[in-house]
């Protein structure tokens, strides 16, 4: 194969789903690259389950021009899908850009679980500060009042708000549960 010719360690397995993953973990592949006449779903969700724990590129190279096995593959993250391209010219062409786009889509990926989490932390500011304020209420300041303690403790603190208010609450209720 052009691969092997081109430097690269290649190795050969017949799909099976009960030692797929056993070999890829052992192996432990820097790319899949499937070449199947037939890239029937059932491939695409053994290459999914095997790939869960480290996700790598994969390359799918067929014969089949089955839209439900295409959506399977993109389902199943499929960095490259070659329908009757199996040519030793364009081989490594086509694992560069799958390479290329499998970072690509870490990048995005890893940008989207920061901006979830970057919400999720926000919320729960936002939650604690409003705790803060109603049990600073209860003590009778005035909502501005304790807004302005919480920011002033936490410039004291060298913290942000958010953290004195969740500072607050969370010596509050050992308080209460003392």
């Amino acid at each position: 194969m052009v691969l092997a010719a081109n430097g690269h360690e290649v190795r050969s397995i017949a799909i099976n789903a009960i030692t797929l993953q056993d070999e890829v973990e052992r192996w432990n592949p820097a790319l899949i690259l499937i070449a199947a006449d037939d890239a029937a779903r059932e491939v695409m969700e053994q290459i999914c389950v095997s790939t869960q724990f480290r996700e790598r590129p994969i390359v799918v190279f067929t014969e089949d021009h089955d839209p439900v096995a295409m959506r399977a593959a993109m389902q199943a993250r499929v960095a490259a899908y070659v329908v009757a391209g199996l040519n030793p010219q364009r081989v490594q062409a086509v694992i560069d850009v799958a390479l290329a786009r499998f970072k690509q889509d870490q990048l995005h990926l890893a940008e989207l679980a920061s901006a979830k989490h970057a919400v999720h932390t926000e919320r729960n500011g936002q939650r604690n500060i409003a705790q803060a304020k109603g049990l600073l209420a209860r003590r009778g300041m005035s909502e501005s009042d304790a807004y302005t303690y919480l920011r002033t403790g936490a410039m004291r603190e060298r913290c942000s708000v958010a953290d004195m208010a969740k500072r607050l609450v969370a010596n509050n209720r050992q308080v209460v549960g003392a």
